[in-house]
């Protein structure tokens, strides 16, 4: 009966730590350099988003998805350029922070960070937030800061701001 148990309690706890895993990480492993694993992350499609008329519209008007992080962040930092209005940005916003959430519930782990000064850092790094293994996707950056870096950080804090709430629950 012991050992029944002993055993019970261990397959519980395995699977805990599995469901912590961040499936990221492995992935990242398949991919060769910097460049690569930074693209993965950021082009990481997520299929199951739901789509509101705007959100719609703007697919339409900037022939894109809008279904992974860089299609969102790269429209709204050119937001200025590509004429987009006040409701499309807060969608653009909106639809980060869904994406977001649904790489938290994938157990896609990310955080986004930009690094300036004289060596920024680009490339994935890990670290580990509320015992869950975090993927950082360090963006780079350089030494000026203008309204596209404030723009870029804007928008990664939005992305940065739900998965933290979410890893924190």
């Amino acid at each position: 009966m012991r050992k029944t148990l002993f055993t019970l309690i261990l397959l519980i706890l395995s699977l805990a730590t599995k469901a912590q895993e961040n499936k990221l990480i492995s992935e990242l492993n398949k991919q060769k350099g910097a460049d690569n694993q930074v693209s993965f992350i950021m082009k990481l499609p997520i299929l199951s988003l739901e789509d509101n008329s705007t959100i719609i519209s703007l697919k339409k008007k900037l022939k894109s998805d809008l279904n992974d992080i860089y299609s969102c962040v790269n429209s709204f930092v050119n937001s200025k350029e590509l004429k987009l209005n006040e409701k499309e940005i807060r969608e653009l916003k909106k639809r980060t922070k869904n994406i977001a959430s649904e790489f938290y519930k994938s157990n896609n782990y990310t955080l986004l960070k930009t690094s300036g000064g004289i060596a920024p850092v680009y490339g994935v790094g890990i670290d580990t937030i509320a015992n869950k293994k975090v993927a950082v996707v360090h963006l780079g950056g350089d030494c000026s800061i203008d309204e596209i870096d404030l723009k870029w950080d804007e928008i990664t804090s939005v992305f940065n701001s739900k998965m933290e709430a979410l890893l924190n629950e």
